[in-house]
């Protein structure tokens, strides 16, 4: 049903530029949106402004997840010298288009999981599991956005939490940050230097 491009093993990763998202960020507008729930039940605040405010933590919520794709796709852009098959804003894009996110939600996350599995220095589980997650917190998230957005992130704090650990593994094999090749001159035999008798030293 998928198929996933994904870029070949030999081609040389450098170790990104880029900061890996603020994931927990999205627990602290999950908490907003409970909090205002809860002040809803207690305080019998009115309904329509508490809707509104809910709907716009919720789109505060979803903007920022988006931020966090795109941050994901950056720091693999960086990591396959632009080979990555998926482009940050491709990635944020392809979210937004009716149908096709459904789709979409998968899609990704099986590129990035087909990406690092094939290097073989860290192991993660099937991209299709992954987007199985997301899609069930886009969902919880329209019948209570305090759970949906917790599990989104929760979600979203594992797949950086790979991401990261694939970089910090290339950190240990950089060639970059290894220290330089000895002189080969310094292995060279040198040949004595007879001074002859009498001449200053």
């Amino acid at each position: 049903m998928f198929s996933s491009l994904t870029v070949p093993p030999e081609v040389q990763e450098t170790v990104p530029q880029s900061s890996f998202p603020w994931v927990w960020v999205g627990f602290l507008i999950a908490i907003a949106f409970f909090l205002v729930e809860v002040l809803w039940v207690v305080l019998g605040l009115d309904e329509p402004v508490v809707n509104f405010v809910l709907t716009l933590i919720s789109i505060a919520g979803w903007i920022y997840w988006l931020v966090c794709v795109h941050r994901i796709h950056k720091i693999l852009e960086e990591l396959s010298n632009g080979s990555y098959p998926n482009t940050p804003g491709e990635a944020v894009g392809k979210h937004i288009i009716p149908f096709y996110n459904l789709y979409w939600v998968f899609k990704w996350p099986a590129d990035m999981s087909n990406y690092i599995n094939e290097r073989g220095r860290v192991k993660m589980i099937s991209g299709y599991v992954i987007g199985a997650l997301l899609l069930f917190a886009l969902l919880v998230r329209l019948v209570d956005g305090a759970v949906g957005l917790t599990w989104l992130f929760a979600t979203t704090v594992f797949i950086v939490h790979k991401l990261k650990q694939h970089v910090n593994s290339l950190k240990e094999v950089d060639p970059s940050r290894l220290p330089p090749l000895p002189d080969p001159a310094m292995f060279q035999p040198h040949e004595p230097t007879i001074t002859p008798p009498g001449s200053p030293q």
